[in-house]
């Protein structure tokens, strides 16, 4: 399943394989002015190389290595023999893609190798130019586009919802928030999320993502400096772990944003991380 919207000069791809004509997870991807910012799921490979036959697509710039959003680039440069840039992190995973599990193969399909150019600081097209921010958190290769003269932020699997408690094995919380607060710095107007697609009020919604989180990394330290065990904290604050953290073979779950917090713990002692950016954020 492929849906195309416009928003101004972007057009949006929302993307999903389908079982039994039922989508199972919706993900975005984006083309703007000859750039296509990720490249979609493997699942939906020829859907997508159809729609961008169509279109003039010059070059493809990938947020980071995950399949359901470098999946298609090998097949674009293939076909279409356009050049793909990436994080040069996200260069060398994805020209020797990991094993993944089950439930990524099921939702989005496993990524053939890719060659992959590096992204520079600047990401130039014909009408705008384009700043590459590396945000870690989510991944440690992540990166965001921002145009500034449109104030469109374009996040990749960074922002994703402001009420999240579950992370992927090996994100981040502390670079998260520090990503987060990249991002706030820069007064975006507009996200366009690889999970929710385009999002009016960037700048309040990464403030309250911001804020919430700090809030859990705060109220978890109090709990566990005095002596709560980690499944006391699970229970007390996020309610127990998440169904999916099972589907998932274990790679997906609420005890993995707990544990990213302890093992940062020393992060979250005052109210204040830094003179230039306090925590919580109040937003106007």
């Amino acid at each position: 399943m492929l849906i195309k919207t416009y928003y101004e000069d972007v057009l949006q791809f929302k993307a999903a394989r389908t079982i039994l004509n039922r989508p199972i997870y919706y993900s975005h991807f984006f083309f703007v002015d000859g750039l296509l910012i990720d490249s979609g799921l493997p699942h939906i490979s020829s859907e997508i190389i159809t729609a961008l036959r169509v279109l003039p697509v010059k070059k493809v710039a990938i947020t980071h290595q995950h399949e359901d959003h470098a999946g298609n680039c090998s097949l674009i440069q293939k076909e279409l023999g356009i050049p793909v840039y990436a994080h040069p992190d996200t260069k060398s995973i994805i020209a020797n893609p990991p094993a993944i599990q089950i439930y990524r193969k099921i939702m989005w399909g496993k990524m053939p190798r890719t060659e992959a150019s590096p992204l520079k600081n600047i990401l130039d097209t014909e009408n705008y130019r384009f700043q590459v921010i590396h945000t870690p958190g989510h991944s440690a290769d992540h990166v965001s586009f921002f145009e500034p003269k449109k104030k469109w932020l374009f996040c990749g699997d960074l922002y994703i919802g402001e009420n999240l408690t579950s992370f992927m094995a090996g994100e981040n919380i502390v670079e998260h928030l520090t990503s987060l607060q990249k991002l706030i710095f820069l007064k975006p107007k507009i996200l366009f999320c690889g999970l929710k697609g385009r999002l009016e009020d960037a700048e309040e919604r990464l403030i309250r993502k911001y804020n919430n989180w700090w809030s859990i990394g705060r109220t978890v330290r109090k709990l566990f400096m005095a002596g709560l065990s980690r499944k006391q904290i699970l229970a007390e604050i996020f309610g127990g772990e998440d169904l999916f953290y099972y589907f998932s073979q274990s790679n997906w779950g609420r005890r993995f944003m707990l544990e990213s917090i302890i093992e940062n713990i020393s992060y979250f002692e005052t109210e204040t991380k830094n003179e230039s950016f306090p925590g919580p954020v109040h937003y106007r």
